[in-house]
């Protein structure tokens, strides 16, 4: 069973502060954290599941800076065109994969554009 910790939620929140990701956040998101921070520092943890999952969910926003979700979009990407069909349609792709700046393309490209042409498996 997963916990998270009022140290951790407390560290969290600090970052949140010092790069601007808790202005950012919606306020109902940035309310669930502050009501969770508050019952933590009451009970020493977070031991609810659902609870624990909905304060991951909004520790990755705070936590995780731009440039670090770019990346991690784009390799997911990147990941779903190696297993997909892409790379045995358009053989280049494998080749622009090794490619950072493909990478980070990638991310960019999924952060501005939400909508793309899937080739169903």
């Amino acid at each position: 069973m997963e916990t998270i910790s009022y140290a951790d939620m407390l560290s969290l929140w600090r970052r949140g502060l010092r790069n601007g990701a808790m202005r950012r956040l919606p306020s109902l998101k940035r309310g669930l954290f502050s009501a969770a921070l508050c019952y933590a520092r009451m009970t020493g943890r977070i031991i609810n599941p659902r609870l624990v999952e909905m304060i991951k969910g909004v520790a990755d926003r705070i936590g995780k800076g731009l440039g670090r979700r770019i990346l991690e979009r784009g390799m997911e990407r990147a990941l779903e065109f190696l297993k997909g069909r892409v790379c045995r349609i358009f053989p280049a792709v494998r080749r622009w994969i090794d490619d950072n700046g493909y990478i980070l393309w990638l991310g960019t490209d999924i952060l501005v554009r939400r909508s793309w042409i899937v080739i169903a498996r």
